[in-house]
């Protein structure tokens, strides 16, 4: 009897993995093994999150890199398992047990929804931002990722650490915040199909005012917006924030600003008060605290 309660003891200790439930996008999700060991991350800034809390080792793979560069192999020494997100032959042949999405375009339909990774046997987790109905509070979304990861990855007290820097650093943008009147801040996110910007509902907005700004369009009650020329123009904002990705340079787009006979006249682009940004410090997540912090400070110091 005994050498069998040893046996059942030892067995109970050599048990590598747990199983957890968490809550993600307002549901309950099921995660087979705890801590996961072959994370693949679908987005950017969603990989930069799951390096941030230190499981880079469990990280098996990332696809979908958003900024400006080469086509890369490795990402942070990742391997990048595709330029876009992956197929379902690619994705399941990274044996992930977990895939942590960016964006609700990283999860598709059939076997690499969300649905049907758990059918597999499969975990995932969608950035709350991403979740369809969020809230505007983009940074408690991100405080609740860091929470929600942290715990998966048994990261805990490191998640806890990157909370804490992310509201430190909010704190030290709005001390840079100068009286009166905030300056007005055009986002041109891409120039391909026009001027395309984000409203009140983009995460934009909620930066710019962390930084002690204000999105121009902030009063339009949408995620995105495309304005015509002659709109900007009327409104002719004092800055101008130029997303810097691999599909739309800010290079590209300061030429447009400088060359185009309506837009040369804004008097951002006279005075040359333009300020390029990488496109993954305009989504939500674990660095946004530093973002707003940065670009508080390159606010303040324009002419």
């Amino acid at each position: 009897m005994r050498t069998l309660c040893f046996l059942a003891g030892a067995l109970l200790c050599a048990s590598p993995v747990l199983a957890d439930d968490y809550r993600n996008c307002g549901e309950t999700w099921h995660l087979p093994a705890s801590p996961p060991s072959r994370i693949v991350a679908l987005n950017q800034h969603a990989a930069d999150l799951v390096l941030a809390l230190g499981a880079g080792p469990a990280l098996a793979g990332v696809a979908y890199l958003d900024d400006t560069g080469a086509p890369q192999s490795e990402y942070l020494g990742v391997p990048v398992i595709s330029p876009r997100y992956p197929s379902s032959e690619v994705l399941y042949a990274q044996q992930p047990d977990l895939v942590v999405g960016g964006f609700a375009t990283a999860f598709g339909n059939g076997v690499t929804s969300r649905s049907g990774l758990g059918r597999n046997g499969v975990a995932s987790y969608l950035l709350e931002s991403a979740c369809n109905g969020h809230s505007l509070d983009y940074f408690e979304h991100i405080r609740n990722d860091l929470s929600t990861l942290g715990a998966l990855l048994h990261r805990q007290q490191r998640a806890r650490e990157l909370s804490d820097a992310m509201d430190a650093d909010l704190e030290k943008a709005k001390a840079l915040t100068r009286p009166g009147r905030p300056l007005s801040v055009f986002y041109l996110d891409s120039e391909v199909n026009g001027l395309d910007s984000e409203g009140r509902r983009g995460f934009v907005t909620t930066l710019l005012a962390a930084a002690g700004a204000r999105n121009l369009f902030a009063d339009i009650n949408q995620y995105r917006v495309t304005v015509s020329r002659e709109t900007l123009l009327a409104s002719d904002p004092d800055v101008i924030l130029l997303a810097d990705a691999q599909w739309s340079p800010a290079s590209r787009k300061r030429q447009l600003l400088m060359q185009d006979p309506v837009l040369s006249t804004l008097r951002a682009v006279r005075q040359n008060r333009m300020i390029d940004i990488p496109f993954t410090h305009l989504l939500p997540t674990v660095g946004s605290g530093r973002v707003a912090l940065e670009l508080a400070e390159r606010l303040r110091a324009l002419p």
